[in-house]
This record gives structure tokens, sequence and C-alpha cells, in this order.
């Protein structure tokens, strides 16, 4: 029985074609904003433009990890073609690595080792600087690392060049590890969402498709959930209890339909952000969005039962939906907001799923979905109540 109320809500949710539209269409209107806001980001990339005479493992490694950065788009030219591009102002700044620039780093030398140009107008050259400087930094840290090591250890065993090599090779692997997944000493960028961490490193552009789905998972969980009110004002609750035989069965049956509509809706979503790379594959992120949806639901059908008026459903809808997404810091960092207000975001689903895939964490996922059992079985006991 349950599954045939199931059915039946899902038939009636999807019963015109406008209705299956209402699946897709938020979905690629979400992925239309998402794009738009990438092309805007790359748009505002501060112009760097780098001259590689050294052509070694060591200057490739320094223009590749720049060029990751997502405040910089990064382009190698020749020398000629740098200056022009510096003094036409294409590019905000150049820097140039001369040949022997592999060998005066394995020897520690770093005086007067880049040459930099600047644009007349530029005021961006002292980030973009410092970016490339602690690139540059890193690879010369390894070399003294390993420089360090070698002659300790060299002194006191007697190796041959062979030997020596290995011994380098092997401390400066050691070094070099400790700046992943981050250094020691970092500068935290966060991309608009809690105090930790970004929720995925897509490339380092921020991203609104994360944002932008947590929001369009509770639009549509509220909006589906209005049917405990069409239901009341029809008369079909009062008559439930007699036609189905047991309440419990009716309100679960249709709960049980919303959510399967909304579980499609999500794996939509979930496909999308997996194949762009803006959600990460994993256990933790997977039971995040479940344990929300379950949430979601849960909480607007506690909402729908005290609720008698839909016109005042599609004010409370709006009202949650704005104001949780908002305080939440899912758009914009809850740094930026008063401490008042950043207590109130710790109030809100949005913050906390968020925190759980910074975290990769599967404990808030099993809070929320106990969470959601305790609501749904406290609503159904008192829609069954009230029928």
């Amino acid at each position: 029985m349950v599954w045939t109320i199931a059915i039946t809500r899902i038939k009636l949710l999807l019963q015109s074609p406008w209705s299956w539209l209402g699946l897709i269409v938020p979905v690629l209107v979400l992925i239309f904003l998402d794009m738009s806001v990438e092309k805007t980001s790359e748009a505002t990339k501060i112009p760097v433009v780098i001259v590689d005479e050294d052509e070694t493992e060591y200057s490739k490694t320094v223009i590749d990890r720049v060029s990751k950065n997502p405040a910089v788009a990064v382009s190698v030219r020749n020398e000629d073609e740098a200056r022009n591009q510096v003094e036409t102002q294409k590019a905000a700044i150049g820097f140039f690595l001369p040949a022997g620039f592999m060998e005066s780093i394995q020897k520690n030398d770093e005086d007067g080792l880049v040459t930099m140009w600047l644009t007349s107008g530029s005021i961006s050259h002292g980030l973009v600087r410092e970016i490339f400087a602690s690139e540059v930094k890193r690879l010369s840290s390894n070399s003294y690392g390993a420089n360090t090591v070698l002659k300790t250890y060299g002194k006191s065993e007697k190796l041959d060049a062979k030997e020596q090599a290995t011994v380098w090779k092997d401390a400066w692997a050691y070094s070099d590890k400790h700046w992943e997944p981050k250094p020691l000493m970092t500068i935290d960028y966060k991309v608009g969402v809690t105090r930790e961490s970004s929720v995925e490193d897509s490339g380092g552009v921020a991203s609104i498709y994360v944002p932008g789905m947590l929001v369009l998972l509770m639009l549509v969980s509220f909006l589906y959930n209005s049917w405990p009110i069409k239901d009341r004002d029809s008369g079909m609750r009062s008559r439930v209890p007699y036609a189905a035989g047991r309440f419990s069965a009716y309100w679960f049956g249709n709960a049980l339909g919303v959510l399967l509509l909304q579980l499609t809706l999500l794996v939509l979503l979930f496909s999308y952000g997996w194949w762009r790379n803006e959600l990460t594959l994993n256990v933790a992120t997977i039971f995040g969005l479940i344990g929300y949806v379950l949430f979601l639901n849960a909480l607007s059908l506690l909402f729908a039962y005290f609720v008698h008026s839909n016109r005042t459903w599609q004010a409370i809808t709006l009202f949650v939906v704005l104001c949780t997404s908002l305080l939440s810091g899912t758009f914009f960092p809850s740094d930026e907001l008063s401490s008042i207000l950043q207590r109130a975001a710790e109030w809100t689903p949005q913050y906390w799923i968020v925190s759980s895939f910074n975290q990769e964490t599967l404990m808030i996922p099993f809070i929320f979905v106990g969470l959601s059992i305790i609501l749904f079985v406290l609503t159904t006991i008192k829609a069954g109540d009230s029928a």
C-alpha cells in the first residue's frame, strides 16, 4: 500500500509536461549560472607573462604551479613578446627565468635570480610576486634541505657519486612532501563557505554550483511537500484513516514519493557536478547529500503540519530558503558577517552540510539522518492525531 500511495503521489506531482520540466529546467538554469560565473572569474584573472630561457625541470615546475593558481592567467612568451605585453599593459607583470635557473637553485644561489617587469599602473604586482616567489622558494628550500642532509650524512658515511645522488633526491622528496596538501605556513583562502576551506577546489575558480544546488534542493523540497496542505483543504486528510486503513501508511507513502523525486533531482545535480569536478565522488559527499535531502523533507513536512494556507506556505518557503542561504555562508564567507550572524549561520543545514564536505566526515550526515527520523516520526504522530 505504501508504494501504491508513493507512485500515486509521483503521478500527481508529474501529471503534466510542465511538471516534468520542473525537474530539468532548474538544473539547466543552475548549469548556465555556474558556467557564467566561471567565465567571469576567468576574465578577472591577473594576466602574467613568463619568459623561460632555462627550460629545465625546475623552471617548468614553477610555471606549471603558478598557472594553477586561481588568481592569475599565465602565458609563456619569448623575451621580446613578454616585454611588449608588459609595456602595452596586456600583461600586469612579467617574469624572466634566465638560463642556469635550476642550477642556481640547487646551489642555493637566489640573489638576482629572477627578473620582474611591471606595468606602470599595476596594483596587483605584490600578490603575483608573492605567488611566484613562493613556488621558487619551495624548490630552493627543498634543495637547501637536500644539500644539508648530504653534507652532514655524507661526511659520516663515505658515499660514492651514485649514492650521494640518491641521498640528495630522497632528502629533496622528503622536504617537498611537507608542502602537500598545503605548506606548514600558508594563507587560508576561502571560497564562500565556512571557516575551514572551500567545498571543492575545482581548478581554483570560485563556483556557484554547490551553493546553488543546496538552495535548489531546499526549494524543491518545500514546494513538493505542500501536499499535506492541499490534502487538508480538499478534505482528503479527514477521510484517510477510514479509506486507507492506516494514517501512517498514507503519510509515509506520500513522503516516500516526494523523496524519490528529490533523489532523482539529486542524481541529476550530482552527476553534472561530478563531471565538472565541482563535487568529489566519495562516501562522505554522497552520504552527506542524501542526509541533507532527508533532513529537508522531514523539516518541510514539519512546517507543513503547522501551516493551513497555501499562500502562507509559499511565503514561508521563500523566507526559509532566502534566510538560510544568505546566513549559511555558502555564497560568501561567514567570517564576513557579524558575530551574531555567524552564530546564526550554525543553525542552517547548508552550513553543516558544507562543513561535512570540507571535513569529509560522516558524523554530520549521520546526525542529519537521525534528526530526519525523529522529525518524521513526530510529524506523523501529530498529523495522525489531528486527522
